[in-house]
């Protein structure tokens, strides 16, 4: 079935990882994306401990696309293709996908809506569980999703200027 985790509020990213730990708890193959962040975060740290999660690397730094030149962010573009093509070959060999800031490839302009939704479409066409998380989702994906979930900020310290904070945030 295909999951989605949409919306400024806080929690997308600890719902998927919180349903692949359960599926990875009932010996489940899970591969785990996440896309537009570094390595450092601290669910990334206990996924790798779990034998049936396979993380998708990040890398330990990464610019936020507006502070990208056109050259920069067509590597970036160029990068989450192959990854997707990834996704796509080891999607028989899963019981969970969860691309994690999926949405944040239209958000970014990397790609049309219509060519995601038509990959979202195949991807989602076999026998595992897809998790896509993001913030701006296009009615065509909630209408396609068998789970669509949306997370509404109703407060945020981020408002008040406090930073991410390791363990909460990060």
């Amino acid at each position: 079935m295909l999951h989605i985790y949409y919306g400024n509020g806080k929690g997308k990213t600890c719902s998927a990882v919180g349903a692949a730990v359960r599926a990875a708890g009932r010996n489940k193959r899970v591969l785990f994306v996440q896309l537009f962040k570094c390595s450092s975060t601290g669910e990334r740290a206990v996924l790798s401990q779990l034998p049936s999660v396979e993380l998708f690397p990040c890398p330990k730094e990464l610019k936020f696309t507006f502070e990208m030149n056109e050259d920069e962010l067509e590597r970036e573009r160029v990068k989450y293709e192959r990854a997707l093509e990834y996704i796509k070959e080891r999607r028989e060999r899963c019981d969970m996908i969860v691309i994690d800031e999926f949405f944040t490839l239209l958000d970014c302009g990397f790609f049309s809506s219509d060519h995601l939704y038509e990959y979202v479409k195949d991807l989602s066409g076999g026998n595992c569980e897809i998790i896509l998380t993001g913030h701006g989702v296009d009615e065509r994906f909630t209408a396609l999703a068998d789970y669509a979930t949306e997370f509404i900020c109703v407060s945020h310290p981020y408002g008040c200027g406090t930073q991410p904070r390791v363990g909460i945030e990060l």
